[in-house]
């Protein structure tokens, strides 16, 4: 028996809706998010996707709730609306803790590339305008900070005075996340330049400078007459940042390939207390040449003799984002604010350091040259 036979006084747009209870593929998929998908065309929220992804990235509901200024009970929701939209189950709850399901895992990969594309819509509508207007959210190291971002935050000012900047101190193995979850615009990080960062398609970069490391030794120290082979210090105590952070990596992979694991009993994230352990005798260091500023006049500072060490300097936004007419105004004062600062360090001209502009075929005047990493 058809509907309209079932109740012959119903109009055509009652008997064409099911019962409330009917068992239709859509009716079920909105009773269970594990239903099987409808066959009509589903439409997906990007804002729920992108709380997927928050979720998936920094591993709990509770810390995707903070990155997003949500309540817990809020991300819940939109989680819940997000899988009766997909029709399929994309979390696996067990008790306080949820892990994504393999369709979870493939959505949050279509995320990535819908979001990316929404950067890139964004920023072609900046360079629309005919003002440099906006804010520019930049995430640096500290000694970045000092050498290069306050400098260039003050030449952006003056030349755009309508982008507004903020500025958080992060180490790279902070600042990169931050940057691909959208917690800022820029990140200034830095690498090993033995050991280069494996590529990543969702970000491009400008790389700035390269900033060669000095070893730093306490006054009177029998290696201090000149140039030092690490090799030298095999048996000395040494003073770094820890273990994990980007400039212990490349302290740890050069003693390495000069044959010995070095005994480090003092930490800080502090250049000015890892100068002042050396001061005090307690240890050796290996620091970067732009950090050489929170060194006074009571240590040796030496340059490593028997191989090259250095940390590549660069500025990443994610792909598409340079487009925006502020943050390529922002890289272009960080460009201009290194090669006013070749003088601004403790030893002297960055003369080892890579030139401070770059140019490509495809680069333009006024146009940052973009190396974009691609897969």
């Amino acid at each position: 028996m058809t509907p309209r036979e079932a109740a012959p006084n119903a109009s055509p747009a009652a008997a064409a809706e099911p019962a409330p209870n009917a068992r239709s593929p859509a009716a079920a998929a909105e009773r269970s998010p594990t239903a099987s998908p409808a066959s009509t065309l589903r439409t997906l929220d990007v804002r729920r996707m992108r709380v997927l992804r928050e979720v998936s990235e920094r591993g709990t509901i509770a810390a995707a709730a903070r990155a997003l200024a949500f309540t817990p009970s809020a991300v819940s929701q939109q989680l819940a609306t997000l899988e009766r939209e997909a029709g399929v189950a994309l979390l696996d709850r067990h008790g306080g803790r949820v892990r994504l399901t393999e369709a979870g895992r493939r959505l949050v990969a279509r995320t990535e590339a819908i979001l990316a594309e929404l950067e890139a819509a964004t920023a072609e509508l900046a360079a629309a305008a005919a003002d440099v207007t906006g804010d520019v959210h930049v995430a640096a190291f500290p000694s970045s900070e000092r050498a290069l971002l306050a400098r260039a935050v003050a030449r952006l000012a003056r030349r755009h005075p309508d982008v507004r900047v903020r500025t958080t101190e992060l180490e790279p193995e902070a600042s990169l996340p931050a940057l691909r979850l959208g917690d800022v615009d820029l990140a200034i990080s830095h690498e090993d330049v033995s050991r280069p960062a494996p590529p990543d398609p969702r970000l491009e970069r400008v790389d700035l400078l390269e900033d060669p490391l000095r070893v730093v030794l306490p006054p009177g120290h029998r290696a201090a007459a000149g140039a030092v082979p690490l090799a030298r210090l095999a048996n000395e105590r040494w003073v770094a940042t820890p273990p994990g952070t980007a400039c212990r990596a490349i302290l740890e992979h050069a003693c390495s390939k000069a044959g010995f694991v070095p005994e480090v009993p003092f930490h800080a994230n502090d250049f000015g207390v890892l100068a002042a352990y050396v001061a005090a005798g307690l240890g050796v260091a290996m620091v970067p040449e732009l950090a050489l500023g929170a060194f006074g006049e009571d240590v040796v500072i030496r340059p490593v003799a028997d191989l090259p060490v250095k940390r590549r300097i660069y500025v990443s936004a994610r792909r598409g984002g340079l487009e925006r007419p502020a943050l390529a105004a922002m890289v272009e004062a960080l460009r201009d604010a290194r090669a006013d600062g070749q003088t601004s360090t403790r030893s002297g001209l960055w003369s080892d350091s890579m030139p401070a502009s770059r140019s490509s075929p495809g680069a333009t005047a006024g146009r940052p040259f973009v190396n974009t990493w691609s897969t």
